[in-house]
């Protein structure tokens, strides 16, 4: 005959042992997790060429010769978010180009030139406030991505 005590120590035996066997130790946890990383740094890469692909596309309406003289979508945004309206751009603009092209003062002057030959038209300010915020999307991704 089993006293009271024997058969709860049995029981809290048993189900410790059935709860070890359900949670055995799992050798492919750790590749699921890199595996799970590198699916979000898909997802993230995606989603940063999508708005970024928005954002050259609506602020090349405006200023279509900086997606010639810019290629990295990065910079790009950040060139966006910095310059608003191609037409307050001029020879004192350089310095604050370059501190986003990574001191690169010929680009910086390639863009200052553009920007007053520019063939783009007046955007309005409703749409260049989401210009602005597709940009500032796409920088904050950027730099969340490279924390990664």
């Amino acid at each position: 005959a089993l006293e009271e005590s024997d058969q709860t120590r049995a029981q809290l035996g048993l189900a410790h042992s059935y709860s070890r066997s359900k949670v055995k130790f799992n050798v492919n946890r750790q590749d699921n997790m890199i595996i799970q990383s590198i699916a979000l740094l898909d997802t993230l890469d995606k989603d940063i060429n999508t708005f970024a692909m928005r954002v050259k596309e609506w602020y090349g309406w405006h200023f279509p010769e900086l997606v010639k003289i810019v290629g990295d979508n990065y910079k790009y945004a950040r060139l966006v978010k910095m310059i608003k309206v191609k037409t307050s751009l001029s020879d004192e603009s350089v310095d604050a180009l370059q501190e986003v092209l990574d001191d690169d003062e010929d680009l910086a002057k390639q863009i200052v030139e553009a920007s007053k030959t520019s063939m783009g038209y007046d955007v309005s300010d409703v749409d260049m406030l989401n210009v602005q915020t597709f940009a500032e999307r796409v920088i904050n991704l950027e730099e969340y991505r490279r924390q990664l």
